[in-house]
């Protein structure tokens, strides 16, 4: 992707995040450039957005964005800038016609000289096209490498260009494959997100494109039992539905391919009575230790437990838990998949949720030896961290802050940590006469939250910096977490 645009798109999203006024040390800080390149960005912007949209810039305030949020989203005007860059457009001839036209040829084609083309390939083979495991051929330019590959490429890249709005594949009809995709909903109770429903319209046309064109799909045989899985019929009865509409065939690989991807769609069940027996029923399953899918998962469970004892083990985190193990054993029967799977939100948790995301990760490393053979990446890292974190349960402490600062500091600081934890802690800050065990136990402290040290033998001590860092804060959940 073109640095300028991932430049704007960070600039645009910022701004659109409050409607009030960024000064351009803040934005320095977010986007990491200087205020010149902001002043360029910004320049440059203002070329392609819509009148409706416009920048303020004040001397001692700063930028600010301005527009009327009832008829204008953000994001569906990022998406429109997306579709004029240059790559996305070689990338979309190539989806069309890749392997037709000589370098020479796509170049006039694009309005580009050969030399910059050249230069165009070499870099999203060297980015864009790496994490993929693709690569885009010189002498008659075509995206090569594993088709999931190019599949799953594409239906993100077509995805991020048409988020909102607009359909990019004019030979298949969009309202029809929403209508096999509703009848695959109704078949399963089931009924997909939005954006997974638009999602999967996207992955089904650039199948039926690349089938089309005689590029297929190739699943591994393996021991995944894909006949008995829920939507194989489903999915079944849409490959004949597709074959017939469109005058193609879908061998047994395509039709696997299609059963795992709208498997891993996110969705939800209709009926809450089958969703509590679903539930009932996967918990009574873990006693069949026999099958593969219960030893896995009670293995995790066990290595779960013992790293996060707050884990409130009920029902339906047993039923999630079993439920990412299944997707995940699915994943691994597509090795290509696997290995390219991503999530826009492990920068995030990696970074925000650290010490959790290394404890998962500890975790799955200790359970990978048992077995070797399930693959997995930071994705499912990423999935399991917000699994674990949404299903701890703290205990209700009472904490005495200790801060070697003025008194309204600590009140200060007490304000912090309450916001943060939430109301499972409850933070002392009166003066005590003299810290010691026996005071700590006459006002029922559990322990001690202190900017120093603090020799104590009846209660834990949190150490913390006058100000909590993020460190500080986990540090203090950790606590609550224990017995």
């Amino acid at each position: 992707m073109e640095k300028e645009f991932i430049l704007t798109h960070k600039l645009l999203t910022l701004l659109d995040s409050e409607y009030r006024w960024f000064t351009l040390a803040e934005i320095e800080e977010q986007i990491g450039v200087s205020d010149k390149t902001i002043r360029k960005i910004i320049d440059e912007a203002k070329q392609e957005l819509p009148p409706s949209i416009h920048f303020e810039i004040s001397r001692g305030k700063g930028v600010i964005l301005h527009y009327d949020k009832r008829n204008v989203v953000i994001g569906e005007v990022i998406s429109s800038m997306y579709r004029q860059r240059t790559f996305y457009q070689l990338l979309a001839v190539l989806f069309a016609e890749g392997g037709r036209y000589s370098l020479e040829e796509l170049a006039d084609k694009l309005y580009m000289s050969s030399s910059s083309l050249k230069k165009l390939i070499i870099r999203l083979n060297n980015h864009e096209l790496k994490p993929y495991h693709l690569r885009i051929a010189y002498s008659m330019p075509e995206v090569k490498g594993s088709e999931i590959s190019i599949r799953y490429f594409y239906w993100k890249l077509f995805y991020d260009a048409y988020e909102f709005s607009g359909w990019p594949f004019a030979d298949i009809d969009q309202a029809q494959i929403h209508e096999y995709i509703t009848a695959i909903e109704s078949e399963n109770d089931i009924v997909y997100f939005l954006n997974a429903k638009r999602s999967l319209s996207f992955l089904a046309a650039i199948m039926i494109t690349r089938v089309l064109q005689g590029k297929y799909a190739d699943v591994p045989s393996g021991p995944y039992d894909w006949e008995n899985r829920m939507l194989h019929a489903s999915v079944a009865a849409l490959a004949r539905a597709l074959e017939q509409r469109y005058a193609i065939h879908l061998p047994l690989d395509e039709i696997r391919f299609l059963q795992a991807m709208f498997s891993l769609g996110q969705y939800n069940y209709y009926d809450e009575a089958k969703v509590s027996a679903m539930i009932s029923r996967e918990k009574a399953n873990l006693v069949q230790i026999g099958e593969e899918k219960y030893q896995l998962l009670n293995h995790f469970l066990m290595l779960a437990l013992a790293a996060f004892p707050a884990i409130e083990m009920n029902d339906r985190f047993i039923w999630e838990i079993g439920d990412f193990f299944e997707k995940l054993r699915l994943e691994n029967a597509l090795p290509d998949l696997i290995a390219i799977s991503a999530s826009g939100l492990t920068e995030y948790v990696q970074r925000d949720c650290r010490p959790m995301y290394q404890s998962v990760k500890s975790c799955m490393q200790e359970w990978s030896q048992r077995y070797p053979g399930i693959q997995y990446n930071d994705y499912h890292l990423t999935k399991l961290t917000l699994l674990i974190s949404s299903s701890l349960r703290y205990n209700s402490k009472k904490a005495f802050l200790l801060i070697g600062e003025e008194f309204s500091i600590r009140h200060y600081v007490a304000k912090l940590i309450k916001n943060e934890i939430g109301d499972e802690l409850i933070i002392n800050t009166s003066i005590m006469e003299g810290l010691t065990d026996e005071m700590i136990q006459k006002h029922g402290i559990d322990f001690v939250i202190s900017t120093f040290p603090v020799e104590l033998h009846t209660v834990p001590v949190v150490i913390i910096s006058t100000i909590p860092t993020k460190r500080d804060l986990e540090n203090i959940r950790k606590e609550l977490m224990q017995p």
